[in-house]
């Protein structure tokens, strides 16, 4: 079968929608012809790379917040003559609205499905994404959004099928010898108000001589910077950008990892990613990160900042042995890649 990928940053970054992308085209290739249309070149790899030229590049700020949907829809309007040229058995939009738009148009030219990711998380962007999107399928990434989708849109096919991480890349933890000092808590996350990486930062300062590294960027870095080198003089460590494919280095080093992200998260790829590194999780108690975590961390309520500083120097303490990697396990990509395959195989 052929199959498309729209995606206007694959090439460009390497955020969770880019890596899903890449990843699930890297695994479908061996049996369907696969395209990834976007706006970047970088790297080889075994599906075909459709380049828009032109697209300009919006960092994560809030710039992008005001002008990201009108640069998808002039994204999807430049790659739209390709795709009626090419055609295809299945569309995957990634990057909603408009988007999904223009694909459910294309639909019914060239007689193709669509399949839509859960991407955004239970609220109004995939709301819109299943309304106006009408996808053929949609996949719900977690069982709270598999229930919403099925409440929000009854007549549309939702299937649960979690993201997924590359056991491969991300290994057993081993000890790594950095600059930074332990005990150490990693965390990974673009920088935004929903992040809650604040509330962190407040929790570690109530435990002297532990230490702190975030690695990400975003509207809020200046807000979160200052507040970490001003609560954790000397135990705060900030990196804006690593490499994808040296993030296990720094999972590596870490004694747990931590995010307290809103429970509006779609998923949250890098839970997975610090587990397959056997790093225990500390996170937020609510259903999806249940679902996630499992028995591989601790779950508290990060809004008190004495439960979450306790949970946190708790998990310091706990051996975990080897309870975050066989939690990783179940969304291992050669899992998830074959419930899409199964998908893509059987849905008309």
């Amino acid at each position: 079968m052929k199959i498309i990928f729209l995606n206007i940053y694959n090439g460009v970054e390497e955020r969770g929608s880019e890596i899903f992308v890449s990843e699930l085209a890297c695994r479908l290739v061996s049996k369907h012809e696969v395209t990834v249309v976007q706006s970047g070149l970088k790297g080889k790899f075994p599906y075909r790379q459709k380049v828009i030229m032109g697209i300009p590049y919006l960092s994560n700020s809030g710039f992008r917040n005001i002008f990201y949907h009108f640069l998808v829809l002039y994204f999807t309007l430049r790659a739209l003559p390709f795709i009626i040229k090419e055609g295809c058995d299945w569309l995957i939009p990634v990057n909603g609205r408009s988007q999904v738009l223009i694909c459910r148009l294309v639909r019914k030219i060239k007689k193709c499905r669509i399949l839509i990711g859960g991407h955004a998380g239970i609220g109004r962007e995939d709301g819109i994404n299943l309304i106006i999107g009408r996808p053929d399928i949609f996949v719900a990434l977690t069982p709270s959004a598999l229930t919403w989708a099925k409440h929000i849109a009854p007549r549309t096919k939702v299937q649960l099928i979690p993201n997924a991480v590359d056991l491969k890349k991300f290994h057993l933890k081993t000890e790594n010898k950095t600059q930074f000092k332990r005990p150490l808590v990693l965390s990974v996350s673009a920088i935004l108000p929903y992040k809650r990486i604040d509330l962190l930062i407040k929790a570690i300062a109530k435990l002297p001589g532990v230490n702190f590294l975030l690695i990400g960027d975003g509207p809020a870095r200046t807000e979160i910077t200052k507040l970490g080198a001003s609560l954790l003089p000397e135990r705060f460590f900030y990196i804006p950008h690593v490499k994808h494919n040296k993030m296990p280095i720094y999972y590596g080093a870490a004694d747990i990892f931590s995010l307290p992200s809103k429970s509006s998260e779609a998923f949250g790829l890098v839970y997975l990613e610090a587990m397959a590194s056997n790093l225990p999780v500390v996170a937020p108690s609510d259903d999806n990160r249940k679902f996630i975590i499992g028995k591989a961390g601790l779950l508290c309520n990060v809004s008190d900042l004495d439960d979450y500083a306790g949970t946190l120097t708790a998990a310091l303490k706990t051996d975990f042995r080897d309870l975050p990697r066989q939690q990783a396990e179940k969304f291992s990509w050669d899992n998830i890649a074959s419930q899409y395959e199964q998908i893509i195989e059987t849905v008309s």
